[in-house]
């Protein structure tokens, strides 16, 4: 099988296998490490994590050695079709159903106010065991096709620069609320993927949909985006899913009623109002 029928074949089964979209980036050393390595220098105590094994998310083959290609699949978790208001009120007591789905939410005194929301993103199982069950099938089945064939996968806990690799394997531009923004899916979706020691073409990067627009910088209520970068300590979602500190009242003066994770740059996002 030729390189060219080899990706599109690893593409099929990952599609086949749950993935809404994917693509394929080459491993190797990842022009976008030093500027995540200098942001990883100013975050808070809580994602202080991201600066552990460092030169791992500068090349994909620091993490799996034998990487010569990288399959990364978007899984879209929302759509303009589904009700939001109907779906945070089917969940019923917001930190019972967040217990229940295995989460833990930082800020008890912000569920427990009237009008209480949750992330889109956590209105449903916890994504981390349903992505990384997909990408399981998907390396079965890669192995099945390609026999000897051998690889690793990740979903956001592994040290690897995902949405970099998505972007290079063109699922998606860098927003401004440095999420992936992809013209099908918008930015409603979840990265995974499998390092894989096949070499298989990649694809062309993906181009920038928000020239022109700055919607989610003005949507947000803290000011946390500014020149294509996130201020976690002024985040909304880092406060209320990873901060063990109290949230300051500042802040919780301007949650929009967000007690775990914030929608609120994504809603303002005009490529996921027409998302398949």
């Amino acid at each position: 099988m030729n390189p060219g029928s080899a990706a599109a074949r690893v593409k099929t089964i990952a599609l086949e296998c749950g993935a809404s979209a994917c693509g394929i980036a080459a491993a190797g050393d990842l022009a976008e490490f030093e500027r995540f390595a200098k942001a990883a220098e100013a975050v808070p105590a809580g994602l202080a994590y991201l600066g552990r094994e460092p030169l791992k998310r500068k090349n994909i083959k620091n993490w799996f050695a034998p990487a010569r290609s990288v399959l990364v699949c978007a899984f879209s978790y929302w759509g303009p079709g589904r009700d939001y208001t109907a779906e945070l009120a089917a969940a019923g007591d917001l930190a019972a159903y967040l217990k229940n789905t295995g989460r833990k939410a930082y800020q008890p005194d912000l569920l427990a106010a009237p009008g209480a929301k949750i992330s889109r993103y956590a209105l449903a199982r916890d994504y981390h065991l349903t992505v990384k069950e997909k990408l399981g099938l998907a390396l079965a089945g890669i192995k099945k096709e390609f026999p000897g064939a051998e690889g690793k996968i990740f979903c956001d806990t592994s040290p690897v620069l995902e949405k970099e690799l998505g972007r290079l394997a063109g699922l998606g531009a860098r927003g401004r609320h440095t999420l992936l923004v992809s013209g099908e899916l918008g930015s409603w979706f979840f990265l995974g993927g499998i390092a894989l020691d096949l070499e298989l073409p990649a694809d062309a990067p993906a181009a920038d949909r928000c020239a022109g627009c700055g919607r989610c910088v003005k949507a947000c209520p803290t000011g946390a985006l500014k020149g294509g970068a996130l201020d976690a300590g002024l985040c909304i979602s880092y406060w209320t899913t990873q901060a063990k500190e109290k949230l300051p009242a500042a802040l919780a003066a301007k949650t929009g009623g967000f007690a775990y994770g914030c929608d609120l740059c994504q809603e303002a996002c005009p490529l996921n109002k027409k998302t398949r």
